[in-house]
């Protein structure tokens, strides 16, 4: 059963619903004027961060008209205080730039919980990729911060460099896997003195396990002579994918080439992947084409094969999948041993979270906290396991039950999610370490894979001005209906704000003109700061070095949040900000 929610501390209340909007703001460019209610209906949730607001200076709680600028007593007006007249600042935003749909906002102390400011803050909004937040903190919980995915070769005992028999390929699920990986392996390999494999390569039924997540075979095509056929190349080794080759050189300098990919086998059970090519390539001209395959295992043997045969070694059987126990059964019935021929290992889990948060990577999200999941209980990897992941760690952590929200993914990739701006922040404050129960070591690789304002991920083109630059680490999310930001605001070292600001529309919403209304709200509040801090403005701390997508980890463009720039309004920020002090 939920609890009423207490009467919060140091606290702007601004409620929108009961208002009509005022002549100005600009309005948004895309799409009509969303509802001013809440997306769900719901009873106030308890709070989560023990906070129990015994010691308000300020609320202004609104239910019908908004409160005047100033209190008049008799006929003696009251100064507004700097928490008063910072409300009335958002108060302004939201009903002005922020009026369409719905905006949530909850601020507090981030050591304390002290609640700040606060609007629809117990609404159950959709914060987008904020989710991401979630599956990486629980991700490094079940794994820790130093785990790596190893992909690893088994085989017998090397004689006089030749492996008797097969060898298996024999993976943890690595969702960062790449074919360039296996040249880490097959040096290995090479390095042991192997020269030759007698038997076949061997992997297991499961393609997440042992295969490729993403199998992709680059094709080069390269023109000839005029008139006379294109020239393909494939991987050394890449016995996988054969090419029709029906497309000539031309005389001019224009390629004009088809692409038709068929899925077929050896007549031995092998699959196989005929790539035929029409058309016709410009004279000197060149040309890739990605060949994508589900044959994720068998995509990983013999991009494997191709690397062993780069280093000298040879395989004499070609590739069959079995269950590991067999093939330990078969060495061992061999009168062999099994050892680890070689191995690749991927990045830091922390790195790998750095990159899922900081670029946003949707489908790297979801397959970390799968994997993750899967790899604690000794099962498949899938969406129903990693949710439950994720519902577990927050009802250890910020104390939200499964009632009180809605997940469905660990990318945020969906309409379904419901979490509120008080949710938000309670997580935040869980996952960054300032509530008692944390792990210094993994909040301290949370926090470093949030993006910083100003330098990294999906904030390097925001909030770039000398009062907040690398003073906010935050997560973005981004839906067409959704733009939310959550974080933590570090410029008074004695009181870090967390914050989440999160806006739904009924319609699609112009991220630009909501992203650069929501900058605005972080810049009322380092305003607010600078007005309430006791001591000089000190240095930040070293930032972690720049992190960019890799072709290890990389990310597809789709998976990308939008990284035009915005308008920011850090150089007000900046003069504002010091007038004030």
């Amino acid at each position: 059963m939920r609890r009423a929610t207490p009467a919060l501390g140091v606290l702007g209340v601004i409620a929108l619903t009961a208002a009509a909007p005022p002549a100005f703001g600009k309005p948004i460019p895309r799409g009509r004027k969303a509802s001013t209610k809440p997306i769900a209906a719901s009873a106030p949730r308890a709070r989560h961060d023990g906070h129990d607001g015994a010691h308000a200076r300020v609320a202004i709680n609104h239910t019908g008209d908004l409160r005047p600028g100033r209190d008049i007593i008799g006929r003696r007006e009251q100064p507004l205080t700097i928490e008063e007249d910072t409300a009335k600042q958002i108060e302004k935003l939201l009903r002005g730039p922020l009026r369409y749909g719905v905006t949530g906002l909850f601020v507090a102390d981030a050591r304390t919980g002290e609640a700040l400011f606060a609007v629809n803050a117990e609404d159950p909004l959709n914060p987008a990729s904020n989710v991401k937040m979630i599956s990486t903190a629980a991700a490094l919980e079940l794994l820790g911060a130093d785990f790596k995915y190893p992909t690893r070769l088994l085989g017998a005992l090397p004689d006089a460099g030749i492996v008797h028999g097969d060898a298996y390929l024999l993976g943890s699920y690595d969702p960062t896997l790449t074919p360039g990986d296996f040249d880490d392996i097959a040096a290995a390999v090479a390095a042991c003195g192997i020269t030759r494999i007698d038997g076949s390569l061997v992997v297991g039924a499961d393609p997440t396990r042992d295969g490729l997540y993403r199998s992709v075979v680059p094709i080069e095509i390269h023109a000839g002579e005029p008139g006379a056929p294109a020239i393909a190349t494939l991987p050394a080794g890449m016995d996988l994918i054969s090419v029709r080759m029906l497309a000539t050189t031309g005389r001019a300098t224009r390629s004009r080439l088809t692409y038709k990919v068929d899925n077929t086998d050896d007549g031995a059970g092998h699959p196989r992947i005929v790539l035929t090519i029409g058309g016709t390539i410009g004279r000197g001209g060149a040309a890739s084409y990605p060949v994508v395959t589900r044959e994720r295992t068998a995509t990983a043997a013999y991009t494997l094969r191709a690397a062993l045969a780069a280093h000298g070694i040879t395989v004499g059987g070609d590739f069959k999948i079995a269950e590991l126990n067999s093939f330990v059964g078969a060495v061992v019935a061999a009168g062999r041993l099994p050892v680890e021929l070689g191995r690749h290992d991927s990045a830091r889990l922390a790195e790998i979270v750095a990159h899922i948060n900081k670029w946003s990577i949707n489908w790297l999200a979801d397959r970390v906290i799968m994997t993750a999941a899967a790899l604690v209980q000794r099962q498949p990897p899938s969406m129903d396991v990693a949710v439950a992941a994720m519902y577990d760690w927050l009802d250890r952590h910020p104390r939200i039950t499964k009632s009180d929200l809605v997940v469905d993914t660990g990318s945020g990739l969906s309409y379904h999610t419901r979490i509120t701006p008080h949710e938000l922040v309670s997580i935040i404050r869980s996952a960054a370490g300032y509530t008692p129960d944390g792990d210094a070591a993994l909040s301290q690789a949370w926090l470093d894979s949030l993006s910083i304002g100003g330098t990294d991920g999906t904030l390097a083109r925001r909030f770039r001005g000398a009062e907040i630059r690398g003073r906010l680490r935050a997560k973005t999310g981004t839906l067409s209906t959704s733009i939310a930001l959550s974080g933590l605001l570090d410029l008074d070292s004695q009181r870090p704000l967390a914050f989440s600001l999160v806006t739904n529309g009924d319609t699609p919403l112009s991220p630009r003109y909501v992203r650069h209304a929501h900058e605005q709200v972080i810049a009322i509040l380092c305003r607010y700061l600078a007005r309430t801090r006791k001591e000089p403005l000190a240095t930040p701390a070293p930032l972690p070095a720049v992190l960019a997508p890799s072709p290890g980890i990389g990310a597809d463009r789709q998976d990308l949040e939008e990284l035009e720039p915005d308008p920011v309004l850090d150089p007000v920020l900046d003069t504002e900000a010091a007038s004030q002090r």
